[in-house]
């Protein structure tokens, strides 16, 4: 049976979530302010009948059409504001969620362990990002594991050089020598930060 991963917890990076959910929230907002201000200037020469309890309001339809929006339909915008919060929080999971996990992922790898792998959700962004981290791994892990089964070949026969005879000692250490050398040309492969 395949398992499927599914979050509970929506705030995983509480901070890089709620830089975008507010971003998200002023962006509808600032929206709104802007949609509701040219209405207001292509609308400001004319003028609304209302009515209001019964009686006959005639006033400029901007400010008409404001009062009436706000006094009728404030259940509404605060609906929506908090949709829109609502719809942000499982946007920015989505992005979030792969973030943290490769944070940790990292953390691990800096301390020495590629034998991981990084797992996202089908819905989650930057799988392309995570099958790279995950090949480079299994090219780590495998280089790694060469570089052992060399040195430890190498180590084998310099132990036995040491309790050989002379003859058999050279060959020994020649055979080392080859190892020290496979080992070398791997090494070589890799550019570290001291490298010119």
């Amino acid at each position: 049976m395949k398992k499927t991963w599914r979050r509970r917890n929506y705030f995983i990076k509480k901070e890089l979530q709620g830089k975008y959910i507010f971003s998200f929230f002023i962006f509808v907002i600032a929206g709104s302010f802007f949609f509701t201000a040219i209405f207001s200037l292509l609308s400001a020469n004319t003028l609304t009948i209302a009515y209001k309890h019964s009686s006959l309001q005639l006033g400029k339809t901007p400010i008409i059409l404001l009062t009436e929006i706000l006094r009728a339909h404030w259940i509404f915008i605060i609906t929506g504001g908090l949709l829109v919060i609502l719809i942000s929080v499982f946007l920015t999971h989505r992005f979030a969620g792969p973030v943290y996990r490769f944070e940790k992922s990292l953390e691990e790898m800096n301390r020495g362990n590629f034998s991981l792998e990084i797992r996202l959700r089908n819905k989650d962004e930057a799988k392309e990002l995570a099958s790279m981290i995950n090949a480079l791994n299994v090219m780590l892990s495998s280089r790694i594991a060469e570089l052992r089964s060399l040195s430890d070949a190498a180590y084998d026969h310099l132990e036995n050089a040491s309790r050989s005879a002379e003859k058999t000692a050279a060959e020994e250490v020649g055979k080392a020598i080859v190892l020290q050398r496979q080992m070398k040309e791997i090494l070589s492969g890799f550019r570290i930060k001291n490298d010119v």
